[in-house]
């Protein structure tokens, strides 16, 4: 499929905060609305979708993904088993599958859908709907290439785009899936260490989230590992290495690991409870 035609993309969770984000990437990289349907469960949902975006509406997901070339399915984990169930007789045998549910392995459409339909799994964070997100796309048993590419193209507008192997998503759930809220408690807590030697709550919590701002871009442009761009910081005998030395010793490295660990054990847990229906 060439990269100047727009295949038809059905949004199926289309009035929700992931369907919505993935039609704003799709309309603000030039997508044609015509091109793309949403599909929900409440019209009063879809109403602000279709007036923002400009994009036919429907609540009804089977009348959706008739002749859509991409079926992108956004709605919760829970409630998939059933959608899957509405669209099975509807969706192309041709059409490419883009799935932005959590836990849901990429068999388990493969089995509710028509023997041999394509499917590609994504991860997107929060940040997507900034257009600063991070998302990790991976083929089924039947993707291809082509389907990879396609749904790189879809995702493009949310921000960074990776390839990835499925067995890897777990560990791009802790990194990029949880990992904006793991960012906002360390900045709360800067915060609440603000506020404890005297700052206003207002004004520890905007430079906290600035820091954490300004340190992102720092990240990603200067082109240094964030280990480099630490011992930047950390002057011998400064006040930062004897902060970095204390986090050090109460446990850092080990508190975030606990955390990553229990995320991944989670998502293990609610895809089997999934499966199971």
């Amino acid at each position: 499929m060439s990269e100047t035609t727009f295949p038809r993309v059905a949004v199926l969770g289309g009035g929700g905060t992931i369907g919505t984000t993935v039609i704003g990437a799709m309309r603000g990289a030039g997508w044609p609305a015509e091109q793309i349907v949403a599909a929900g469960r409440s019209e009063e949902r879809l109403a602000p979708v279709a007036a923002e975006f400009g994009v036919e509406t429907t609540t009804s997901a089977a009348d959706a993904v008739v002749g859509a070339d991409v079926v992108v399915t956004s709605v919760k984990p829970q409630d998939m088993r059933a959608l899957l169930a509405q669209i099975a007789d509807a969706v192309s045998p041709d059409a490419l599958v883009l799935t932005v549910a959590a836990a849901l392995p990429s068999s388990f459409y493969e089995d509710l859908l028509t023997d041999g339909t394509a499917v590609v799994r994504s991860m997107p964070n929060t940040p997507a709907r900034l257009g600063k997100g991070a998302t990790s796309i991976s083929a089924g048993a039947y993707a291809t290439e082509e389907h990879l590419a396609l749904a790189e193209r879809i995702l493009a507008g949310t921000g960074l785009v990776v390839r990835v192997d499925e067995e890897q998503i777990p560990g791009v759930s802790v990194v990029s899936g949880s990992g904006p809220a793991f960012f906002y408690a360390v900045a709360e807590a800067m915060a609440a260490a603000g506020m404890a030697n005297g700052l206003d709550r207002e004004l520890a919590e905007a430079l906290a989230a600035q820091t954490l701002i300004g340190a992102g871009a720092l990240l990603e442009q200067s082109g240094e590992s964030p280990a480099e761009l630490r011992a930047k910081v950390s002057s011998k005998g400064g006040t930062t290495l004897a902060a970095l030395a204390a986090m050090g010793a109460a446990g850092l490295q080990d508190v975030i690991s606990a955390g990553a660990n229990a995320a991944v054990a989670r998502s293990k847990e609610l895809g089997e409870e999934l499966q199971k229906g």
